[in-house]
């Protein structure tokens, strides 16, 4: 898929994507009930890269320190029409985003890396690898990095497998993965990562692990079940590295202006 046909499925999708609820219906959100609660101190700032319907952003300002909002997604038809937070239609794959480096102390990415698709699955991993160094990019020394996605467990072999499974098979066979599961939308393309894959990008993004939630959801479909396992919700939450010498930062400056493109 490339971006213009990903833009057109989330358009005609969104629906299926928005919540309809407002944002005092909300009495918890899974990715910042505790952590931001804990981290964020007034005047904080923080971006959602692939926000939807800009749900997030706003709970953080209702419900946290963080003091200015931003959220930005490839769907006009998911942005919200108003809101305390600021919105902006552009892709993930937009690189460099519109903002200045070390700008934000939270980035979030919720369940965005496996959307992001080219040709082959080794290219759509470069390219959230390329979102997550720009992620980096954005925060400010000790910033926090929090991403959200689903992973598989393989019934056989290494999970890897399942993921480039899932992959190939959405791209030759969408009728056949559609008969086997209605999940398998029509034109719908995904990459999903290993934990260890998610892990090792964000390390090579610049950033630390400091904690990791997995959520493991057993298949109710058993064809689902029988042919890619189980399914996992992972939740990491990273800092970004200080840095400690001259050339260090030197380094960081030069790569802020020539930001990773796929």
């Amino acid at each position: 898929m490339n971006e213009l046909e990903v833009e057109q499925y989330f358009d005609t999708t969104s629906e299926t994507y928005t919540r309809k609820r407002d944002i005092d219906e909300i009495e918890s959100w899974p990715l910042f009930d505790e952590f931001l609660e804990e981290a964020s101190t007034e005047g904080d700032r923080l971006l959602e890269i692939g926000c939807g319907d800009g749900l997030l952003p706003e709970y953080a300002l209702e419900y946290t320190d963080v003091t200015e909002a931003h959220g930005l997604d490839i769907s006009t038809e998911m942005l919200p029409d108003d809101g305390r937070a600021q919105y902006l239609n552009a892709s993930a794959t937009d690189l460099p985003l519109p903002f200045e480096p070390e700008s934000f102390d939270f980035v979030v990415l919720s369940d965005v890396l496996h959307h992001l698709v080219g040709d082959r699955r080794s290219q759509s991993k470069l390219k959230a690898q390329a979102a997550l160094i720009e992620a980096a990019n954005l925060l400010k020394e000790g910033g926090h990095l929090v991403v959200k996605d689903i992973s598989y467990r393989s019934p056989v072999g290494p999970d890897e497998l399942t993921s480039c499974a899932i992959f190939y098979g959405l791209k030759y066979f969408t009728g056949l993965a559609s008969a086997i599961d209605d999940q398998a939308a029509p034109g719908l393309l995904v990459s999903f990562y290993t934990q260890a894959e998610l892990v090792e990008m964000l390390q090579q993004a610049g950033t630390t692990i400091t904690r990791k939630e997995i959520d493991v959801k057993k298949q109710r479909s058993v064809p689902r079940r029988v042919l890619i396992g189980e399914s996992a919700c992972i939740r990491l939450y990273a800092r970004k590295k200080p840095r400690t010498t001259e050339t260090e930062r030197a380094d960081d400056e030069t790569a802020s202006r020539s930001r990773v493109t796929v």
